[in-house]
C-alpha cells in the first residue's frame, strides 16, 4: 500500500506564533477521526518558535482532499493571512517503506 504523506509548513508573523500553534493544535482531534487519516502531528521548530509544520499521512489523495474541504480546515485556512507571513507551503510524497525499527 502506498501511503500519501503531506508536510505543511507555516511561518508565523512576529508575535503570532502562539496563536498559530493554538489554531493548528485545534485541528488535531477532528482530523484524526476523518476517514483515511493515518497520522496527523503538529511540530514546532526548536530553532525558530515561529516555524511550525504538520506531518500527516493519508490513505489516498481523495481522503486528503476531503480533509481540506472540511469546515474546520476551511476556517483555519481563512486565518492564515492574519497569522502567517506567506500562507502555507505543502509538500507531497509517498512513503516507500514501513515498519522501520531504529537500531
Amino acid at each position: 500500500m502506498k501511503i500519501l504523506t503531506k508536510a505543511a509548513f507555516f511561518a508565523a508573523k512576529p508575535g503570532k506564533g502562539e496563536a498559530l500553534g493554538a489554531r493548528l493544535l485545534a485541528l488535531v482531534e477532528p482530523t484524526r477521526t476523518e476517514l483515511g487519516c493515518l497520522r496527523y502531528d503538529i511540530h514546532r521548530s526548536d530553532e525558530d518558535a515561529d516555524s511550525w509544520f504538520v506531518y500527516e499521512n493519508w490513505a489516498t489523495q481523495d481522503d486528503f482532499d476531503a480533509h481540506m474541504r472540511t469546515p474546520y480546515v476551511q476556517s483555519f485556512m481563512a486565518t492564515l493571512p492574519d497569522l502567517c507571513t506567506d500562507g502555507v507551503t505543502i509538500h507531497t510524497a509517498y512513503r516507500l517503506t514501513s515498519n522501520f525499527a531504529p537500531r
